[in-house]
């Protein structure tokens, strides 16, 4: 997967504009594991998939009827097709699978994650679909007309329209992070967040640090590949 080139420009609590300079590369630009960063000198890889082999148990959770890896893919789709059927299985009224859900578990405190994924969907709903950087933290949003919205928690949120983000797209998103700052790179637009409240721990979250993605009704999460390093 190829990551976007721009180095934002570092603020204190307000996204500004990034200027456009080439990453810091250590090994081949060629190969799609290489280390790429604007915050970090190195790092080290801990996971990398394109989905061309089994399912990774570790990093996705238990295998279920709702995620199968083809031609290359990860799909997840909603366990159930109906309320009804989903409290006949479970037994219970909530956390129905509806929905598509999935973790991306075993985040380091520390990190870049290189990933191309997509939500299938044709129209937005309410807080759907949404990326949580650390479950329940940092919020990624589609905003309606276009681009995309970044959620602090307990913090500000940034409208970013210039990434022309639209429902459906492929997004190849590069995350850096540290506590207390954060670049986002959504396909060639990127931004940097220096904030006290960038924070992906949830000191309720005992499965933490990780990624919950969450697609809402008729949607399909869709990813093609996925790279995680560990950084100082």
């Amino acid at each position: 997967m190829q990551s976007p080139n721009p180095l934002p420009h570092i603020f204190r609590g307000l996204a500004t504009k990034s200027a456009i300079l080439l990453p810091t590369v250590i090994a081949s630009a060629d190969d799609p594991s290489s280390f790429k960063s604007e915050l970090f000198k190195t790092g080290t890889l801990v996971y990398s998939d394109d989905f061309d082999g089994e399912y990774n148990r570790e990093r996705w959770g238990a295998p279920k009827n709702d995620r199968q890896i083809k031609d290359g893919k990860l799909v997840v789709t909603a366990r159930f097709r109906s309320k009804e059927e989903a409290m006949k299985v479970l037994k219970r009224d909530h956390h129905l699978g509806l929905e598509p859900v999935i973790h991306l578990n075993q985040i380091p405190e520390a990190f870049v994650c290189h990933t191309r994924f997509r939500f299938e969907i044709d129209k937005l709903a309410p807080g759907r679909p949404v990326l949580q950087i650390g479950h329940h933290m940092i919020l990624f949003n589609h905003l309606e007309g276009g681009g995309h919205r970044i959620n602090l928690p307990d913090g500000p949120s940034f409208a970013e329209p210039e990434s022309g983000l639209k429902p459906g797209d492929w997004i190849d998103l590069v995350i850096e992070y540290r506590k207390g700052e954060i670049t986002i790179g959504v396909n060639d637009y990127s931004k940097t967040y220096k904030h006290d409240a960038v924070t992906i721990i949830n000191e309720k979250d005992k499965l933490g640090p990780r990624f919950t993605f969450k697609g809402g009704a008729n949607c399909r999460i869709v990813f093609d590949s996925v790279r995680v390093w560990k950084v100082d």
